[in-house]
């Protein structure tokens, strides 16, 4: 087996055991907040996410572009290990758990934001160029299938164990994805030093370097649209479900099943189909699906006929964001890596403070329009794109 197959196969099971993390993390602490606390304390740890994202990415992308990102990967590890051990001393040791709840989450955020940009240059380095956007969807399934079972399998055992053996084996795994990525990192080029260190400087060459290729920078922005539609779809369905439906949160709960049975449909079947696609700004044309069938789904009141579109829905923005990103991924340069996804992580975290915000700033009567007016923002971005024509 060649070496770059066997640091594939780590890398898969790397991305395996991160996505299972997150999705069991999300669950946990969610859980640990409303049961010990209350949902303003839940809605406190969110935006300290948003916020620390935002800030950590722009320090990440310097530090993925202009150091040592053998060294960046690792220190974003080592944070996540220190914030769960800080995270389950505060549990054992029965102590009041906010103050360790936001730091867990500061702490957290920080070591996925600062690392993000390295652990793309490490795919960039085992696909070659051609193969990216395909092997970015059968990613996705691997991403896909790590939240479901992390999120499930937490689920079970908060249920009939206890959130401080949740937190032990999260612990385990973060120290075994540790040893995992070693075995990736030997391979992994280091990009050479620069000369000036300056953040503005920087900053200001990966902007110049997005903002002269049309593919890149609508790729840039196409990840951040279509994950905006997941966090409109967080924020609004909820009260959708409970104020224009007046139904109980077994079907909120079926709505939410039917989006990931319908993210993971599509993209095996978009992974493993033998021919690809000849149409041309596919992507342009996913968006434009996506926000027709937000359309649809605020008009319709059949239960049936919302649980089968909001799958639809699911899939497609499975499929919309997997091939933008993968379009990132081929189009971008791996010494700019760094500062490119740190654009896309502060554009995907400013659009969601704003989302989040909206019920609060605006006087909301009905979810539907909301959620109707977003889509058509969506189709006619998708008009935009396919006018523009990337190559």
């Amino acid at each position: 087996m060649s070496s770059r197959n066997l640091d594939l196969y780590f890398y898969v099971a790397f991305l395996f055991l991160t996505f299972m993390s997150i999705g069991s993390s999300f669950v946990v602490i969610a859980w640990i907040a409303v049961e010990d606390s209350s949902i303003a304390v839940l809605g406190r740890i969110f935006l300290l996410s948003s916020i620390t994202g935002i800030v950590i990415s722009i320090a990440g992308g310097i530090l993925t572009d202009s150091w040592n990102r053998k060294i960046v990967v690792r220190l974003g590890l080592i944070t996540q290990t220190t914030a769960l051990a800080i995270l389950l001393f505060g549990i054992t040791q029965r102590l009041n758990l906010p103050p360790f709840l936001y730091l867990f989450s500061v702490l957290n955020t920080a070591s996925m934001a600062v690392k993000a940009g390295a652990i793309d240059s490490i795919f960039q380095s085992i696909i070659c160029k051609e193969k990216r956007i395909s092997m970015s969807v059968k990613v996705s399934i691997i991403r896909q299938l790590g939240l479901a079972i992390g999120m499930g399998g937490s689920g079970f055992l908060l249920e009939h164990t206890s959130a401080s053996i949740c937190v032990s084996l999260l612990l385990i795994v973060s120290t075994i994805r540790f040893f995992i990525s070693e075995k990736f990192l030997i391979n992994l080029k280091n990009i050479k030093n620069r000369k000036s260190a300056n953040p503005l400087k920087l900053w200001t060459e990966g902007f110049s370097y997005a903002i002269s290729d049309k593919n890149l920078y609508i790729s840039i922005f196409g990840v951040s649209l279509t994950f905006s539609v997941a966090q409109m779809t967080n924020t609004l369905i909820p009260g959708f479900v409970q104020n224009e439906l007046s139904a109980s949160s077994n079907v909120y709960g079926l709505l939410e099943m039917a989006w990931s049975i319908g993210g993971g449909s599509i993209l095996l079947i978009a992974a493993f189909k033998r021919y690809p696609s000849t149409l041309k700004n596919f992507e342009a044309f996913l968006l434009c699906l996506l926000g027709s069938t937000m359309v649809a789904f605020s008009f319709l009141r059949f239960i049936p006929a919302l649980i089968l579109l909001y799958a639809i829905m699911g899939g497609l923005f499975s499929i919309t964001r997997a091939r933008f990103d993968g379009k990132l991924l081929t189009h971008c340069s791996e010494d700019m890596i760094g500062r490119i996804r740190a654009t896309t992580s502060v554009l995907t975290n400013s659009s969601g403070m704003i989302i989040y915000l909206i019920p609060t700033i605006f006087p909301i009567t009905s979810v539907s329009i909301l959620y109707t007016t977003w889509g058509a923002i969506i189709v006619l971005v998708g008009f935009i794109i396919w006018i523009l024509k990337p190559t």
